[in-house]
């Protein structure tokens, strides 16, 4: 079956409109900044003047160029920096990093030496976040509190997500059994079974085995396909063609 596109029609025009909304948002961001140095002498807003004419070249190339979506990178780290020091609320530099993860993960960036660039990704908003000590180690303690449940609760977001399109996707395939080591082709015909809602009980008495064996083999075979359980290879395999093809 041929796999679904990435860069359908519909998501590069998604990814137009985002552009020209982040464009319009950047042009007053920038303006604001200069205003800020400039006239208010908030120095805080400084790094502003560089991030904004430069965030906006590049997502003005991306509004042109919609397929080039992975250069939305630059821009959300620059402005993770910038309001990790300018900025109390810890929420934007969060979702701007998380952002620029996801779409450095869809380019496949971290395929290699992962434990490297995350760790560098990490320090990349560590280090700009200890600006804030500047005021004071309660305010700083209370911000990296803020941190920590923002980036539980959208891990379990992105977590419950991914499951749940992982299992969509699966359920598009063939499940050849033959792929997982010390399996059978009656091990492909009990799991047909159990798409098709056939009881353990069942199983037992057609194959004249006693319904601990069943249990225990089907069992294993959740484990080996890392569905966890009947319920979750359901969830995963309901519409999967099975087969034993070597």
């Amino acid at each position: 079956m041929r796999p679904k596109a990435f860069y359908s029609k519909s998501f590069l025009l998604f990814i137009r409109i985002v552009s020209v909304f982040f464009v319009m948002i950047l042009f007053y961001l920038t303006g604001h900044a200069f205003y800020d140095v400039f006239s208010l002498h908030n120095y805080s807003c400084f790094f502003g003047l560089f991030f904004g004419p430069v965030s906006l070249v590049i997502l003005i190339f991306v509004m042109f160029n919609p397929e080039k979506l992975a250069l939305f990178v630059p821009p959300l780290l620059f402005f993770s920096i910038s309001n990790s020091i300018g900025n109390s609320n810890p929420a934007f530099p969060i979702i701007f990093m998380e952002l620029a993860a996801l779409l450095l993960w869809v380019r496949g960036f971290f395929k290699t030496h992962k434990t490297l660039k995350i760790l560098a990704l990490v320090l990349v908003y560590i280090i700009p976040l200890l600006f804030s000590l500047r005021l004071g180690w309660n305010a700083f303690a209370a911000q990296l509190f803020d941190i920590v449940q923002i980036i539980l609760i959208t891990f379990c977001i992105f977590f419950i997500l991914y499951e749940y399109m992982r299992a969509q996707t699966a359920t598009d395939k063939v499940l050849n059994l033959a792929d997982y080591a010390e399996t059978t082709e009656r091990d492909a015909k009990w799991l047909e079974l159990v798409q098709h809602g056939t009881k353990y009980e069942a199983i037992a008495i057609d194959y004249e085995l006693t319904l601990g064996t069943v249990q225990n083999r089907l069992n294993k075979l959740y484990h080996l396909l890392e569905t966890g359980d009947r319920i979750g290879f359901l969830s995963i395999y309901a519409n999967a063609k099975i087969v034993y093809q070597k």
